[in-house]
């Protein structure tokens, strides 16, 4: 009951003075709005990248290359002279011996002159094996894909991107229809769902994917070195689990893995995370200093209505009230003056992390959407901040009105 006459009596005082409670919360709005805002939209980095990792495979996605350099115990690098390459052989042992992996393809990319009729570019033409496509989380839409008995033949084939089939053929049917890439006629089987300009998959709808083993007769020769491994872990706890088996793997077919590197989506999103959490902590331990000012003006005009009130407090302190019961009412006070500041807060930073989200979509990020993450955990941090701002600066002034003599009191002017 006394708690609650306490915020009645509050809320009373503070509509008396409407103004002076806005101006008064207003430090405590800004701060408040600022931290949710600047965490909120920092956060938004870190499902932005997972949203375009999507869209090329996924969070388990392993990439294996053969290194260029390697690190000597001194700390310098040497070029890497192991006479061992990634070979088309190591796919099919590793999907053999690593339980952990879900698929895993071949892949090789070079920039080709591509033409039909009078359409003449220059291409990336990627020679991949069959499950390129669970491997990337990118599907043909129209025709087929390569079998295994396309790569046993070697047939000079191809599938295109939704951009080359708009290109070169108008988006007319291409299926059946023979492309040269580099002076060789390739005969058109499908064409890929458009992947879109994004940040991730920028340019993919401007290949031409051709099977591995046909790159390898046609372009590649005896050179080696050419041929990376990408692979699907089967989820994206077992990441680290499918490398270390990756690693056995390429132990037992090449000597060694320190000639290899061995990189996963995984690594990014930890890096991301990394970097956004620190500006995030940055930027909202900058917008917190808002907070610190605002909780002086709290404190600064709880003092000037504990001078408005003397009296008020002598009668009251006159008739039975307890120095506890002044203390509870102006912490009260406080307190209100500072939740009623935070929920303004919460509710301006949300609205401006959803805009600043739209802008930083519409104006700075090309062809992707920057998702606004209004971060709960940043709400209700910043609520409970708002509260114990309330109760720090609020007990001087709340003390100094329960401290007072009630004879003092009455004869205040």
């Amino acid at each position: 009951m006394q708690i609650t006459q306490g915020i009645s009596v509050g809320l009373a005082a503070l509509r008396r003075n409407k103004l002076r409670s806005v101006l008064t919360t207003l430090g405590i709005i800004i701060g408040i709005a600022a931290v949710v805002a600047v965490v909120s939209v920092g956060g938004g980095a870190e499902h932005l990248i997972l949203i375009e990792l999507e869209r090329v495979g996924g969070a388990g996605m392993i990439v294996c290359f053969r290194k260029e350099h390697i690190r000597k115990a001194d700390g310098s690098y040497t070029e890497n002279k192991h006479p061992e390459y990634i070979e088309y052989q190591d796919l099919a042992f590793i999907l053999e011996n690593c339980p952990s992996l879900k698929t895993a393809a071949a892949q090789s990319g070079m920039v080709h002159r591509v033409s039909y009729r009078h359409v003449n570019q220059s291409l990336q033409v990627h020679g991949v094996t069959p499950f390129f496509q669970d491997v990337n989380n990118w599907y043909v839409e129209t025709g087929r894909f390569f079998t295994e008995y396309d790569m046993e033949r070697g047939d000079p084939i191809c599938v295109i991107g939704s951009e080359v089939h708009k290109d070169f053929f108008e988006m007319q049917d291409p299926i059946g229809r023979e492309l040269r890439i580099a002076r060789k006629r390739f005969t058109v089987v499908g064409v890929m769902e458009a992947k879109g300009n994004k940040m991730a998959s920028e340019g993919w709808d401007n290949r031409v994917i051709i099977p591995i083993s046909t790159m390898g007769t046609h372009f590649v020769g005896k050179r080696k070195g050419w041929i990376m491994l990408f692979a699907q872990a089967e989820s994206y706890e077992k990441v680290e689990q499918a490398v270390a088996e990756i690693k056995v793997a390429f132990r037992q077919q090449h000597g060694d893995e320190k000639y290899f590197d061995f990189f996963t989506a995984k690594e990014i999103i930890k890096q991301v995370g990394n970097v956004s959490r620190i500006v995030q902590v940055l930027l909202g331990a900058v917008a917190s200093i808002a907070l610190f000012v605002g909780g002086i003006g709290i404190m600064n005009i709880m003092l000037v209505s504990v001078t408005e009130r003397t009296r008020e407090i002598g009668l009251r302190k006159s008739i039975g009230a307890r120095r506890t019961d002044i203390l509870i009412q102006f912490l009260i006070e406080s307190i209100v003056l500072s939740v009623c500041g935070g929920l303004i807060g919460i509710f301006i930073g949300s609205a401006l992390a959803t805009g600043s989200g739209w802008v930083i979509s519409k104006f700075m990020i090309k062809d992707a959407t920057w998702p606004a993450v209004v971060s709960v955990q940043a709400a209700v941090v910043a609520f409970c901040v708002s509260a114990f701002i309330g109760i720090f600066f609020g007990i001087y002034p709340a003390n100094k009105a329960a401290s007072l003599a009630p004879t003092e009191a009455l004869r205040h002017d």
